[in-house]
């Protein structure tokens, strides 16, 4: 295949075109003479957003004592970046709901996208990274450009799909031989078209190559870990310190990178299990 991830992205960046709301929020951000009262008139003018964002700040993901019932007294409770980083992870599943895809439960894929991204942000919090909620926005992204493969290249992508199926499972190395790059690299060049930042761009780029991240070597290694977590939870897994001793994509060197234990596991995904029926009833209702 002659084509490049950057081919990809930009026969479908008209499609799925950086989320107009988030455009706004950020620009008013730029003003460093904005307000809080701004942000919440910005993120107002699209009442279905302004919901879903007070119902996220106000369910277990957040599990803060008082309700809060406006958008500019969220900013002050969260934060703006985290707010940001809502805005994004809120808009773009109804981004990618333009583009059309046989080869994908879209419903199981951003189930997997959203539990990636709860247990990420979980995981940050005992690594001392700051604004975990850019870990969640990662976690969360980290598979779209799978998306962008299956339906810019359905063929191809049934052949990875059948190999992968036939082989160890991993679906990257197929990609690899198959098509030449990953869905790791689509990913991350859609990041680069959308001019987001480059912690983002680092993570999805090497969600499966932790150890080739150069800027971001932790928030890299947090969603690895993230990502073979969920994956390697089944039906009747046991979760423990062991779950991921013969998962053939996990990089243990990640485990030394971030100073993680994984005796943490049951606890964290004991939250994760907590927060990912309210986020994922918020952010992806009825795909």
């Amino acid at each position: 295949m002659t084509k490049k991830p950057e081919d990809l992205v930009k026969g479908v960046i008209k499609l799925i075109s950086l989320p107009e709301i988030f455009i706004r929020v950020n620009q008013v951000m730029e003003n460093p003479n904005h307000n809080a009262k701004q942000l919440g008139d910005v993120i107002g003018h699209d009442p279905a957003l302004t919901a879903r964002i007070l119902r996220i700040v106000n369910s277990a993901y957040y599990s803060l004592v008082a309700k809060v019932e406006l958008v500019s007294r969220a900013v002050s409770v969260i934060g703006e970046d985290d707010l940001k980083n809502l805005v994004l992870a809120t808009s773009a599943v109804d981004t990618f709901k333009r583009m059309p895809n046989q080869l994908v439960d879209i419903d199981l894929f951003w189930r997997h996208s959203i539990h990636t991204g709860i247990v990420s942000r979980l995981l940050s919090r005992h690594c001392n990274i700051l604004h975990g909620e850019r870990l969640f926005v990662a976690g969360m992204l980290h598979d779209i450009g799978k998306l962008i493969l299956y339906f810019k290249e359905p063929e191809l992508s049934q052949e990875v799909l059948l190999k992968a199926a036939e082989s160890d499972g991993v679906l990257y190395r197929a990609e690899k031989e198959i098509i030449g790059f990953t869905h790791a690299d689509v990913g991350a060049a859609l990041i680069e078209a959308w001019q987001l930042a480059d912690t983002l761009k680092d993570v999805i780029g090497h969600h499966h190559t932790p150890l080739k991240a150069k800027k971001y070597p932790t928030e890299t290694a947090i969603v690895h870990i993230a990502n073979c977590v969920v994956n390697a939870i089944g039906p009747d897994t046991e979760i423990n310190e062991h779950l991921l001793d013969n998962y053939p994509a996990f990089e243990p060197e990640t485990l030394n990178i971030t100073g993680l234990n994984l005796n943490i596991l049951p606890e964290i995904m004991d939250k994760a299990w907590e927060q990912a029926g309210d986020v994922l009833d918020i952010i992806c209702p009825k795909i």
